[in-house]
């Protein structure tokens, strides 16, 4: 399309130069032809997706609020489009196609049509109109310092604290309008903090992990431990009472004796309960040196036996390796046991490939089991008979300066050398120039540590040996606000981190002044970036390494990128900063405003049983949203209203898709299974454009008649004089009528259309192609006329029908086809009609007619 309006552009700008005036003498149609036509027809049927584009069309916005500035009730009835995928009466298709079609047709011209099939809802019940422009709204620590005031730090809501959670609302919703609705997701549980600690200082009570894999039932728990191993879905806590995993669907963004606390929902899995990945993890401290326990040597026997009643435990097994590179499977076949073990999730280095099909050791935390695996958190594989030769990273990095020997992957680089990680934690290796080394890179480094920037790191003697290459997969980034990087100056941390601020570069030095930050300035250390983004906000991300200058927070960059480009980054960052850390959530709940009393309430309606589906629901489903509730939600509704009655109703509250819009679906239960009511009707609307606009084109009847095509018209014949028909219908020409054969023959017919449905038509109109031949002279108007009917039944005879006073009609001894004038058919708005043909002939007069193109549309 770019070509042809290109050389159409050239063309005209040539000519244009010598004056329209030579255009019309030397090029005749030249100003037609400049006029480039791109007329089309397309059909399109709008994907979930497109729903949430629509809505998301900044003119679409502005013209819901323009119909309702100050309620803001078309506003909200637009957003609701992109989760429910589906118009109502409030947010009709007719007034947000166009602008869709515009963006998606830019190159369309006038008179080109796009006919769209959509999902609608009429007669919506008015209750779920209140969950318009519902919004989801996550609660964080300036939220719950609110529920808490100053006499206790906690990230949760507590029985005795949820009625607070409106006032945290008043406090986190600004100007909400009347009526306005938000699924609040919060940390949920059942344990109060005590306050003891001496002269009122608050102390959080934590439950003791040994209670928690005691029981059989899943629950809401706040516990702090040490991380005592890791593994390539997360790690292993420990409170000295118990141990339990926190399974973070990810490598972990902590080390081995870190210090940190767990909030979340408890689950069973392989055996064992654990935390999911929707729980929240707060690094507290860090230990200022860690060790593994004598791990116990076990039997093929004993660890069979060790299912029968399983618990963490730290042990050695021996058995024959096997490995499955393809699907990362690797297992050990011990002798004398039933089930063969499992080395869970080992992260790039740990295990030697060289080492498949030969007897080994495996040192490890068993994790859980199933009918065929017992698991295994690995930290160490060898030779049976041998002892491992490296020290694992986050041991040295927490031990006293000295010469040691370890083995990791590259996760990052810099200037001056390189971020080596093996899953325990990171250490720098300081080369004090560029490593020839890349990230992903399995390297054995040896050499003599000494601290710099609050870590230890390798500096001295150091030799290096590459020997492997993997893809080095990255933790979820924890994003620091400006607190956030104020706190890591006092303690400092080695992780993966993103955080948002203003670049200044001056020669060599590159810092990053930090949005919210009081003291702390990030540096980029002998980090490449590109000098245009010198003066601009910026997305930075990589490992924080240390503290220099009592301000710097020392960055090794992986990517810095500029804030406006990067805007999903720079949104998340932001919105992290604005709410200082938000906790994740066990607990979700709806509540509204109400502008009369300036007030949040909990939501609830007479109408209907209000459900939530909660962050449980989604991880037993194994999805973050719903996308088909009608094949979900019945499963969920069983479970959730085992004692449900006939006609119950249940409106469930989701998130709809991955972009996290949500949507109401109302069910009814007919006392087998929940059956959805809010079903939407496929719809299909025709756009034409004119003038450069898009405007729905009505069609209430459109037929060709050509080719076959009858449009659905039905002749009725009253007098034929020995005729057997007045209508025939060409291929070529139409319907055609005439009551000559050999002579003038007196007749009458009736050519009847299908009816035709006006009841919500606007301004209506029909128009029709005509040529008449042989009617010489005689009055057309005594011959054949349209004529019109809202009681015909199946008898044109004896219908009721009105002649309607068409204009621009043919010659009438012609087979010229000529269209005749618009008629409008304002007068049968909002009723059903039949359009009727009527011909007549005599014995002196039997003109004949033919009609084509024939439409009744806006």
């Amino acid at each position: 399309m770019k070509n042809k309006y290109y050389l159409y552009g050239l063309f005209a700008a040539a000519l244009t130069l010598t004056g329209c005036d030579y255009n019309e003498d030397h090029f005749p149609g030249y100003d037609e032809l400049a006029q480039p036509k791109d007329v089309w027809n397309d059909t399109i049927t709008l994907a979930d997706a497109d729903y949430k584009t629509i809505a998301g069309i900044e003119a679409n916005k502005e013209l819901a609020l323009s119909k309702d500035p100050e309620g803001e009730t078309f506003k909200a009835a637009l957003e609701a489009v992109a989760g429910n995928k589906y118009f109502t009466e409030e947010a009709p298709a007719v007034w947000y196609l166009p602008a869709y079609i515009a963006s998606k047709y830019p190159y369309m011209d006038d008179n080109s049509k796009v006919t769209v099939h959509y999902k609608n809802y009429e007669n919506l019940p008015e209750y779920l109109k209140a969950f318009n422009g519902m919004k989801a709204y996550d609660m964080n620590s300036d939220d719950y310092k609110v529920v808490w005031g100053d006499k206790v730090s906690v990230s949760y809501i507590s029985p005795s604290t949820l009625n607070k959670i409106p006032a945290a609302l008043k406090e986190g919703v600004a100007k909400p309008a009347d009526g306005e609705m938000r699924m609040v997701n919060y940390a949920y549980s059942e344990t109060e903090p005590s306050f003891g600690g001496g002269e009122g200082e608050p102390e959080v009570t934590y439950t003791p992990i040994s209670e928690i894999v005691a029981g059989e039932s899943e629950g809401e728990y706040n516990v702090k431990g040490e991380v005592i191993a890791t593994y390539g879905r997360g790690f292993l806590l420990s409170d000295k009472t118990a141990s339990i995993l926190v399974y973070l669907n990810a490598p972990a963004n902590y080390s081995v004796g870190d210090v940190v606390t767990v909030t979340g929902t408890t689950s069973k899995y392989s055996g064992l309960m654990q935390f999911p990945q929707s729980s929240t993890v707060t690094l507290i401290e860090r230990s200022e040196e860690f060790a593994y326990p004598a791990a116990q040597a076990m039997t093929g026997a004993e660890m069979d036996a060790w299912t029968a009643s399983a618990a963490v435990k730290y042990v050695s097994i021996t058995g024959k390796l096997t490995i499955n590179k393809e699907k990362g499977y690797y297992n050990l076949v011990v002798d004398g046991a039933t089930r063969q073990g499992s080395l869970s999730y080992p992260v790039a280095g740990l295990v030697d490939d060289a080492l498949d099909g030969q007897n080994v050791t495996a040192i490890g935390y068993l994790i859980g089991y199933n009918g065929s695996f017992v698991n295994m958190m690995t930290t160490s594989v060898v030779a049976a008979g041998s002892q491992s030769e490296y020290i694992p990273v986050g041991v040295v990095a927490l031990s006293a300066a000295g010469d040691y020997q370890v083995k990791g992957t590259v996760a990052a680089l810099y200037g001056r050398g390189f971020l080596l990680n093996d899953g325990t934690g990171s250490i720098l290796v300081y080369l004090n120039k560029e490593s020839e080394n890349k990230v992903g890179d399995v390297v054995t480094v040896s050499g003599t540590t000494s601290p710099y920037a609050g870590f230890m790191q390798f500096g001295k003697n150091i030799k290096m040996e590459k020997v492997g290459e993997s893809t080095f997969k990255y933790p979820a980034v924890r994003t620091l606000t400006g607190a956030d990087m104020d706190a890591y100056l006092e303690m400092p941390y080695v992780a993966y981190v993103e955080y948002v601020g203003t670049l200044k570069i001056e020669g060599n030095y590159l810092n990053v002044t930090i949005d919210g930050a009081e003291t702390a300035v990030g540096s980029l250390s002998y980090a490449q970036v590109d000098p245009a983004l010198n003066g601009k906000k910026v997305v930075v991300t990589g490992y924080s390494i240390g503290v220099s200058g009592g301000k710097f927070v020392n960055t090794m960059v992986v990517t810095v990128k500029d804030a406006a480009a990067a805007a999903k980054a720079y949104a998340a960052v932001t919105r992290a900063a604005a709410t200082r850390a938000a906790v994740k959530a066990n607990t979700s709940a709806l509540y509204r405003y109400n502008a009369s009393s300036q007030s949040w309430s909990k939501y609830s309606t007479d109408e209907a049983e209000v459900a939530v589906l909660q962050p449980a629901d989604y991880d037993k489903m194994g999805y973050s949203y719903v996308s088909k509730p009608a094949e979900t939600m019945p499963v969920y509704l069983k479970q959730a209203y085992p004692y449900a009655k006939t006609d119950d109703v249940v409106a469930v509250a989701y998130y709809a898709d991955k972009n996290s819009n949500l949507a109401v679906t109302e069910f009814k239960f007919d006392g087998a299974t929940w059956i959805e009511t809010t079903i939407a009707v496929p719809t299909t609307i025709t756009f034409q454009k004119a003038n450069g606009e898009w405007v729905e084109a009505r069609v209430y009847f459109e037929s060709t008649f050509l080719g076959g095509d009858s449009g659905g018209f039905v002749a009725e014949d009253i007098e034929l004089s020995g005729l057997t028909k007045i209508w025939s219908l060409e291929s070529s020409y139409g319907w055609k009528g005439t009551g000559f054969l050999s002579e003038n023959k007196k007749t009458e017919s009736y050519l009847v259309s299908p009816e035709i449905d006006l009841s919500k038509a606007a301004a209506p109109s029909v128009v029709f192609d005509c040529a008449i031949n042989y009617l010489k002279g005689a009055e057309r108007s005594e011959n054949f006329n349209l004529l019109i009917s809202t009681d015909y039944a199946g008898d044109a005879a004896s219908a009721s029908w009105k002649t309607l006073e068409v204009t621009g009609w043919p010659a009438e001894d012609s087979w010229a086809f000529v269209t005749v004038d618009p008629l409008s058919l304002a007068d049968y708005v909002g009723k059903k009609i039949r359009l009727a043909f009527h011909y007549k002939s005599t014995s002196t007069t039997a003109c004949t007619v033919e009609v084509k193109n024939m439409s009744v549309k806006e």
